[in-house]
């Protein structure tokens, strides 16, 4: 490793300007530079992970493989299969007593598995011919970078610093956790869970945004107790009918402990615990617990207080640091006209991984076109990404996946008289056995709910559509590439089924919102 370091400073001596700095390996980063290096481009990727308050650090992918999307469904996944275990005595097996996880066996396997996708990633930047060094990197001017390590740019020396020329520069930084002062102190976040060395324990989990809602229902799942509790609505920019029937699996089927509208004012350490205090935003009535781990996850701000950006005249919203752009009508183009930004340090653009990829493979097209010098404007609006009807997934025990509009924002585009929602909610066939009851004796079975949202006025174009259920993702992503084509209600309806699915469930949908008639669904 230390002699492709050395070979790598000889090489990039060596290699005058660079076509394009990328800033940031996560997945858009990353995307960008494999995709670049197939196109021919002189590629230098800086990637440099400052440590979070409680010391983690990882290695080249990005939030998404190494603090987000990757360890998260791993985890998701073990807390499914003790759920299925639970309820495997009707189907004629004898179910595990084990309570909880193993705490130290998953951190051990799912660190494993992504220390190998980290060098993975080493692997294929080094294949391309891709120069990749692991420096913090910032702006000298908007054809310069310096850069070197963390301590470098502390002690002010400039002549620790080294400097790469660019042509252009693409800003994919991504983001960082939220800080919430009060607890702080005593508090982990989303960079930290997944490699926690202890078990969690008990634990409160502050924040309502599906980062929140994904860990507290992860953590449930594997067999800790859980409180949650955020100041207002839940998932506030989903749709409310399925956030609703998120927050009643949560609290009637998992026993997780919802405390409503509401935010920590103070921590203390106790021993080996850690005292709460919370007041509502309500009523301001004040409370508290005591909890083994506190994890907030209370948003996110743009990674881009180090790049010196007002130095080369790229603007940053100062409400959440993430660049602005949308110059000369493309959407990563910041106002400098060779300095680009993409993923999720971008302001009013998703935070998804699959939009940071898709849009790194975009622009990479598209920066080779301007090194080019000679291409038509259909060749070059061709790699522009439209960033609507695209689909998400949130791994909650219970899985949510959409693409389109929620009901709000169908309402407020179109008007309320101008959709037509079409909905059913049931309970698949693999919890119709289930034989698992309440304090009431109630059967206690996770119910499916499909919502489709129409556009009236224009053939009832099918403009949102939602899945509450097993498998949520699996079932949205090729629903996503009808949507994307403009699919019309009939052409639901015209479908035939795959009996016997959750997903077949869209294809028969019947009962209308306004009709105010029967949606839950009884029978096969």
């Amino acid at each position: 490793m230390i002699r492709y370091a050395r070979q790598m400073q000889k090489f990039c001596k060596a290699a005058g300007v660079f076509d394009v700095a990328v800033i940031g390996g996560g997945s858009g980063g990353l995307a960008f530079a494999l995709e670049g290096a197939k196109l021919g481009l002189k590629i230098a990727v800086f990637d440099y992970v400052t440590p979070s308050s409680q010391g983690s650090i990882w290695g080249l992918g990005g939030t998404c493989v190494n603090v987000g999307c990757i360890p998260k469904k791993l985890m998701h996944q073990s807390a499914l299969l003790k759920e299925n275990n639970e309820g495997s005595t009707p189907y004629g097996w004898t179910p595990s007593e084990q309570e909880q996880v193993n705490w130290d066996i998953l951190v051990e396997n799912v660190q494993n598995h992504i220390k190998g996708l980290n060098y993975g990633y080493k692997g294929s930047l080094q294949k391309s011919g891709i120069l990749y060094l692991n420096e913090l990197a910032t702006f000298k001017d908007n054809h310069t970078l310096l850069y070197g390590k963390l301590d470098d740019f502390k002690s002010k020396d400039a002549n620790k610093l080294r400097e790469l020329k660019f042509k252009y520069c693409v800003i994919s930084t991504g983001g960082r956790p939220t800080k919430l002062q009060s607890i702080e102190k005593h508090a982990i976040t989303s960079d930290d869970i997944f490699s926690q060395q202890k078990p969690p324990g008990k634990t409160l989990v502050v924040g309502g945004g599906y980062i929140a809602l994904e860990c507290a229902g992860m953590l449930k799942g594997l067999g800790y107790d859980v409180t949650l509790m955020t100041r207002g609505k839940y998932l506030r920019e989903f749709d409310q009918d399925v956030v609703k029937m998120i927050l009643e699996h949560y609290q009637k089927y998992l026993r997780v402990n919802i405390v409503p509208e509401s935010l920590p004012f103070h921590s203390e350490q106790k021993d080996d615990k850690i005292l709460v205090k919370w007041r509502s935003t309500v009523n301001s009535q004040e409370d508290g617990g005591v909890f083994d781990t506190v994890l907030m996850a209370i948003g996110r701000q743009a990674n881009t207080q180090m790049l010196n950006l007002d130095k080369v005249g790229v603007k940053v919203n100062p409400n959440n640091n993430k660049i602005i752009a949308n110059c000369n009508g493309e959407a990563e183009r910041t106002e400098v006209d060779n300095i680009f930004a993409i993923g999720d340090v971008l302001n009013g653009i998703p935070e998804l991984t699959p939009v940071a990829s898709k849009s790194g493979q975009l622009l990479a097209k598209r920066i080779q076109l301007l090194i080019k010098g000679s291409y038509s404007k259909q060749e070059y609006e061709n790699t522009k990404l439209e960033y609507n009807d695209y689909p998400t997934t949130v791994f909650t025990p219970l899985e949510y996946s959409f693409v389109g509009l929620s009901e709000e924002q169908a309402k407020q585009k179109f008007g309320e008289h101008d959709i037509e929602i079409y909905h059913s909610k049931f309970v698949p066939l693999e919890e119709q056995l289930c034989d698992k009851l309440d304090e009431n004796y109630e059967l206690l079975q996770r119910k499916v709910y499909v919502k489709a949202i129409c556009h009236v006025s224009d053939n009832n174009k099918v403009v949102g559509l939602h899945y509450l259920g097993p498998n949520a993702g699996e079932v949205m992503q090729g629903f996503a590439v009808a949507v994307k084509l403009g699919m019309k209600l009939s052409d639901l309806q015209r479908t035939v089924g795959i009996h016997p699915t959750n997903a077949e469930e869209f294809v028969l949908l019947k009962v209308t919102k306004s009709s105010g008639a029967d949606f839950e669904k009884h029978g096969c």
